[in-house]
């Protein structure tokens, strides 16, 4: 399946993956968590590693925008594409139960390699991979998501959370984004002030991949004017794609959630933990660990200690 057209920082990431997977070990069955904030890249390490082991599964299925495409068409349309890759069988299902009867016993004659991407809900989980016990012996079941809390509730105790990119690899992503003539990692044929605005790019995304992305490619066939307005203009409203992209896990926060989100962006950010909790309570007392942890579990805040 296509990855991405270039692509840097990953081989780190995939091979820690792949050592949880820990593929043809045994007959065990292991459900393996990727989880990270939305265009970190999830789905592209997925892609990634799928590519490179789905060769040694019966059969595999790579099932992408699973929280867009259950809103669209439901979760039966998902469990019949599950079905129609992994046993060829074209099912009218009635409803998602029935889904979850016959994916159960069918997936368990199979070592299938199945990736979920994009999940949200906890309903997806269970109406997809409900159970190891769905699966033939030596299947591995990825899931890609923005929520670790999903992963926990669903008992995946083997997840990894993406790293943002370095800043030699964001400013290699991001050259190439916008000059897109030379592969090697170096300043060969970028002009010194061409170099100051790319690494402009790169403290302003702060190792986002979707960001640098978005931003270099802006830039294609653009002056060093036009790059530099651009960029004025991105650290003041940041591009529509990337905006939208960010705001899906925003909006799905609970009212109370959004609050304290708010507060900590706008107000506390590199405020020590016990300072900001001291804040929050006089508001929302002892909920406000709470709503916290909801956050870091989303991946819209971090906590260092």
């Amino acid at each position: 399946m296509h990855v991405g057209d270039y692509l840097v920082g990953l081989e780190h990431q995939k091979q820690h993956v792949i050592c949880l997977l820990n593929v043809g070990s045994d007959d065990t069955i292991h459900m393996v968590g990727i989880h990270g904030i939305g265009g970190i890249g999830k789905t592209t390490l997925a892609l990634s590693i799928y590519n490179l082991i789905a060769h040694q599964f019966e059969v595999s299925c790579f099932l992408e925008n699973v929280r867009e495409n259950s809103e669209k068409h439901g979760l039966t349309y998902l469990q019949r594409i599950i079905l129609s890759k992994v046993v060829g069988e074209k099912n009218e299902l009635t409803g998602v139960l029935e889904g979850i009867s016959i994916l159960q016993q069918r997936l368990q004659q199979k070592k299938l390699l199945l990736i979920l991407a994009d999940v949200n809900e906890l309903e997806q989980l269970e109406a997809l991979a409900g159970k190891h016990e769905w699966f033939g012996p030596s299947s591995r079941i990825i899931i890609t998501t923005r929520d670790k809390r999903l992963l926990t509730c669903r008992g995946v105790e083997r997840t990894y959370e993406v790293k943002g990119l370095n800043d030699k690899d964001a400013f290699e992503l991001v050259r190439w984004n916008a000059f897109k003539n030379e592969f090697s990692p170096s300043y060969n044929n970028v002009l010194l002030a061409q170099v100051h605005v790319l690494e402009r790019v790169v403290a302003y995304a702060c190792g986002h991949p979707l960001a640098l992305e978005v931003m270099g490619s802006h830039f294609y066939n653009k002056t060093l004017e036009q790059c530099i307005d651009a960029l004025d203009r991105y650290e003041r409203v940041p591009h529509k794609k990337i905006q939208t992209t960010l705001e899906l896990s925003y909006n799905a926060l609970q009212e109370e959630e959004k609050t304290v989100f708010l507060d900590i962006a706008c107000c506390f950010k590199g405020y020590k933990l016990k300072r900001v909790e001291q804040i929050l309570h006089a508001h929302h007392g002892h909920m406000m660990k709470e709503y916290i942890n909801v956050l870091v579990e989303k991946s819209l805040i971090k906590i260092h200690y």
